[in-house]
């Protein structure tokens, strides 16, 4: 490492006296790169930090391949960003990421989308597809095979005050009910079997099996 600079001096010297400038400022340059390339592998050679000491050469036989960035393996039912407290899930149920379950239980084979949050008490059947944005208060019960679209907002309290007393009002929705998208359930409405409500629907009275519903407030379409 010292003797290769001296050397390059050296022959720096007989160009700078023996040759055309042209060629003085092009050997100049090139050179001064492979200085400057010597130097830096002279500073990393002796600033290297040391390698880890070992005291028994045996533990390197237990050593592991480290896995980087690897995939992260998580029970569908258990997100890892939402709260869910008591919640009871079933099996084959798919439960999405930035939910909010509180003791609350959720049949088999259902899919809840991400953003829904369900409070204490609420009892939600098999086979249920819960999308997106949904608010399902304590009070509700929904059967098995609902459809409930994004943003759909069930009520349990006809006069709500953010204090005093308030009164709990049931709402229920039948095996096979759907509710369109951005609709409002009223409490202490029934839904009935197979009933349909239309999307941006306000659901203000019962809705007899079979029956489908849309409006504000929701009047029945069949005839």
């Amino acid at each position: 490492m010292i003797a290769g600079p001296l050397t390059m001096m050296v022959y720096v010297a007989g160009i700078v006296y023996a040759t055309t400038l042209t060629l003085q400022l092009t050997a100049l340059v090139a050179i001064f790169g492979v200085l400057g390339v010597l130097a830096w592998i002279g500073y990393t050679m002796f600033t290297e930090p040391p390698p880890p000491h070992v005291s028994d050469p045996s533990e390197l036989d237990d050593l592991q391949p480290e896995t980087i960035n690897a995939q992260r393996q998580t029970d569908l039912r258990e997100p890892r960003f939402s709260v869910i407290v008591d919640a009871e899930i079933g099996d084959g149920t798919i439960v999405r990421d930035h939910i909010n379950l509180y003791k609350c239980k959720i049949g088999r084979n259902c899919k809840i989308e991400s953003f829904v949050y369900i409070e204490e008490g609420v009892t939600v059947g098999d086979n249920c597809k819960i999308k997106p944005h949904v608010f399902i208060p304590t009070g509700v019960v929904i059967e098995d095979e609902v459809f409930i679209g994004p943003n759909v907002t069930f009520t349990n309290d006809k006069y709500p005050r953010a204090k005093g007393d308030w009164k709990l009002i049931k709402t229920f929705v039948g095996c096979g009910a759907s509710i369109g998208a951005n609709s409002i359930i009223l409490p202490g409405v029934k839904i009935g079997k197979n009933a349909m409500v239309g999307a941006g629907s306000v659901v203000t009275e019962d809705v007899p099996d079979g029956v489908i519903v849309c409006g504000n407030p929701a009047k029945s379409l069949t005839k």
